[in-house]
């Protein structure tokens, strides 16, 4: 136990210092890049203010304020600029986290005590512009860039939302010229169909046969943004499996179990909606569980001649993980098709006189409406 503890704070301290601390580049004003820069406050709330660095290039202290640099950030990662806001009636030079910069589009975000603004640049004037919530100038650019988009007239209906996700979401769909990103909920029938392992404590003597096994069921997709989903599902799951040799030992001559349960899986789900095209490929995870509805257990005992039937209980509900991977199809009428492949394992969450293990393969196919 100890050990353990000693490990868990290792990588807790570990991970901290990952987090407090990372290596970037800066840019000065006469276009000089400076590699190697450790960044003491990578991505924090003050990073809008200044830059701190351990070891800073010459004529530059610990502290580095916009009036310093024209850039900063990591190669991988984020990206601020030194820009000249009007805020609060005044001008003030700041540093503005860029999340995105191409050829039509541009989108900086500003935060501090007062909240988070969002900006854009004129191409005109070239001044940067805040994104108030019409934000009728940033999707004129959108528009742009999405000349000849088929889905333009349902990209234009979209909210948009004073969010990173909001305008992220929309500046992807736009430029994908795709419906990706908005899902909406979603409900519809599924099956999952596959093979189950088994495993019951203190019964490894007898032989327990796997079986295939097909689950109908029903589900509703909730997206939570523009690339995950809340996805609880519900199936009717029936199995029965039966020992297959006898134990001379002890005269055991088999050993039965069938269950008919509820099983709810209640799952993650990521999807890779930047790919264009109608198919979405998805990676997902979760939580399942096994609610018994009825069922039982037995030894069938040879006493001389006599056979006894001893029955067992069986946990009322058995629980574990489920994780799998997949692609979305969109049909006609904003119909989807789910396919995919999931693994599960359950194991005994209630009391019984066996423990219950078993583990699931299977492929899950779906429609949502």
């Amino acid at each position: 136990m100890r050990i353990f503890l000693t490990a868990l704070v290792f990588l807790c301290t570990v991970l901290g210092m990952a987090q407090s601390s990372q290596t970037g580049y800066i840019i000065t004003k006469d276009g000089k890049r400076y590699n190697e820069i450790k960044i003491l406050n990578p991505d924090y709330a003050d990073s809008y203010e200044r830059l701190h660095v351990e070891f800073a290039p010459a004529g530059l202290g610990h502290y580095i304020y916009p009036k310093d640099i024209a850039v900063y950030g990591t190669d991988q990662g984020y990206r601020y600029i030194s820009a000249i806001l009007d805020l609060y009636g005044n001008e003030h030079e700041v540093f503005l986290k860029e999340l995105i910069r191409d050829n039509e589009v541009s989108l900086y975000k500003y935060e501090d005590r007062n909240g988070t603004k969002y900006y854009t640049i004129n191409r005109k004037s070239g001044k940067y512009e805040v994104i108030e919530d019409n934000g009728e100038e940033f999707r004129n650019s959108l528009r742009k860039a999405a000349a000849n988009c088929s889905v333009i007239d349902k990209l234009d209906k979209l909210p948009m939302k004073m969010t990173d996700n909001s305008l992220l979401s929309l500046y992807e769909s736009y430029t994908n010229c795709s419906m990706n990103n908005y899902p909406g909920i979603k409900w519809g029938v599924a099956i999952n169909a596959g093979y189950s392992f088994f495993n019951f404590d203190d019964e490894a003597r007898f032989e327990i046969p796997d079986r295939a096994y097909a689950m109908p069921g029903v589900f509703i997709d909730i997206p939570i943004d523009r690339r995950i989903s809340f996805r609880p599902e519900i199936y009717y799951f029936y199995t029965k499996t039966k020992s297959t040799t006898k134990n001379s030992i002890t005269e055991d001559y088999d050993f039965t179990y069938f269950r008919h349960s509820l099983v709810v899986p209640l799952m993650l789900r990521y999807r890779f909606s930047n790919v264009n095209g109608k198919t979405i490929p998805y990676i997902e995870m979760g939580a399942t569980f096994d609610f018994k509805l009825a069922g039982e257990m037995y030894r069938t005992e040879n006493n001389y001649g006599r056979f006894d039937r001893l029955k067992q209980s069986g946990a009322i509900m058995n629980v574990g993980p489920e994780f799998g991977a997949g692609i979305e199809h969109t049909l006609k009428n904003d119909m989807i098709l789910y396919a995919g492949a999931r693994g599960a394992y359950y194991f005994s969450a209630t009391s019984s006189d066996k423990k219950e293990h078993r583990s699931n393969v299977s492929v899950n196919i779906g429609i949502g409406f």
